[in-house]
C-alpha cells in the first residue's frame, strides 16, 4: 500500500492535485476543489495538533462503531456530513493549494513524527497506520473522484 509518510507517494499525490484548477469537480460535480483543499487542510491540522472541531455524543458514539470500515474504505460518503468543521484562514483558492502541498511535502518529509495529535475528534484514538491509511485513502478517493 502506498503511504503518506514515503516521500516517493506524495509526489504522486502532489501531482495529481496539480492537475486540479479553480474550475475543476468531481465527475458527480459535488465536491469542487476548493472544498477538497479545506476538508484536507482541516484534517492534516487536526493530525498536527493546530485543529480541533466539534462533535457531538451520539457521532462521537457512531464513529466509534464505525470507524475501522469508514478508515478502511476511505470515507466514500463525506465526513463532512458527520461532524461540524471549522473552516481554516480564509486564503484563495492557490494559496488552500500551495498549504495542501507544503502539507502533504511535510509528511513525506517527516514521517510519522509529522503527527502530532493521536486523537482524532471524530474517529477516536489513532496510530500512526491509522493516520496513514485515513489520510491516503481520503486524498486518493477523492482525486480519482476528480478524475485524476
Amino acid at each position: 500500500m502506498k503511504s503518506i509518510y514515503n516521500s516517493y507517494d506524495t509526489r504522486e499525490l502532489i501531482e495529481r492535485i496539480d492537475l486540479l484548477d479553480e474550475n475543476s469537480k468531481t465527475l458527480e460535480g459535488n465536491l469542487t476543489a476548493e472544498m477538497l483543499y479545506r476538508q484536507m487542510l482541516i484534517e492534516l491540522d487536526i493530525a498536527f495538533g493546530k485543529q480541533d472541531i466539534k462533535v457531538s455524543g451520539l457521532k462521537k458514539t457512531l464513529s466509534k462503531l464505525f470507524r475501522n470500515q469508514f478508515i478502511k474504505n476511505a470515507l466514500t460518503q463525506e465526513s463532512h456530513d458527520y461532524y461540524y468543521r471549522k473552516h481554516p484562514k480564509e486564503l484563495n483558492i492557490f494559496e488552500l493549494k500551495l498549504e495542501l502541498i507544503q502539507k502533504i511535502n511535510r509528511l513525506g518529509n517527516q514521517g510519522k513524527h509529522a503527527i502530532m495529535k493521536m486523537h482524532h475528534p471524530f474517529w477516536g484514538k489513532m496510530t500512526y497506520t491509522d493516520w496513514d491509511k485515513f489520510v491516503w485513502n481520503y486524498l486518493d478517493n477523492h482525486l480519482k473522484q476528480f478524475g485524476v
